[in-house]
């Protein structure tokens, strides 16, 4: 896999921006992680898929990376350990690489944490956990991304510079970013509960209590991701950034 960084003014000044944000959402505590003792999900999981579209897989890896271990330090919310800002960093590379057609590639690093994930003997015969972050991969593999990746690029610079602001369609924008920010937060579940199982092992009954719960959340966060998504493909058109190929 070949990510090309880009590095000017404006990326470093963009990755700058973006790693500050997911820093300071890393000090919200959105949602309490089932078998644990004070530790959180946490607000940057929101925007963690928009950093991987704005800035494309590269930026959006380095951006979140940053923004990870800064909020990791201020905060101590380490649920896994060192490896606490691995989840969001891969949302925003297999976001930022199935938005700009990669599909394939985003596809090659979410299946093998599936299949790791089910293949532990610690999960028993919790393996059904996994239905819905399956239900994921299969968006991701189908002809959706493409879709989505079109109502979302509708909003370039290029095109709307010919085009008056009310006419283009926000509802679009939003179903768009609201497909990729699904993937990326199943990608963030799915990594995070393996490295948390191989981490700190918890007993199958404890994935089983919540296999139904955790769409709950990750659907709050897809919409949320979705509104928030929208604001902010709309807020950096001004700098006359193309989203998504602002940083290679």
């Amino acid at each position: 896999m070949h990510l090309q960084l880009r590095i000017t003014t404006k990326s470093i000044a963009l990755i700058a921006i973006f790693a500050a944000l997911y820093a300071v959402l890393g000090t919200v505590p959105m949602f309490y992680i089932f078998g644990t003792y004070g530790q959180f999900i946490t607000a940057a999981l929101v925007v963690a898929p928009i950093i991987g579209i704005v800035l494309g897989p590269a930026g959006g890896v380095l951006a979140v990376t940053i923004g990870g271990l800064a909020g990791m330090a201020v905060t101590g919310n380490t649920p896994m350990g060192i490896f606490s800002f691995l989840p969001g960093a891969l949302d925003a590379l297999c976001t930022g690489l199935a938005f700009r057609g990669k599909w394939y590639l985003s596809a090659a690093i979410f299946a093998p944490f599936i299949l790791a994930f089910v293949s532990l003997p610690s999960i028993g015969d919790a393996k059904y956990f996994v239905w819905f972050i399956v239900v994921g991969f299969f968006l991701l593999l189908s002809p959706a991304t493409t879709l989505a990746a079109r109502f979302v690029r509708t909003f370039n610079v290029e095109k709307l510079d010919l085009l008056p602001f009310k006419t283009v369609n926000v509802e679009k924008l939003v179903l768009g970013v609201a497909i990729f920010a699904l993937i990326g937060v199943l990608v963030d579940e799915i990594v995070g509960s393996f490295i948390f199982q191989v981490v700190a092992p918890l007993p199958p009954s404890e994935w089983e209590a919540v296999a139904f719960v955790y769409p709950v959340e990750r659907l709050l966060a897809t919409i949320m991701a979705s509104i928030v998504g929208a604001a902010i493909i709309r807020g950096v058109r001004p700098l006359g950034i193309e989203i998504g190929e602002a940083i290679a």
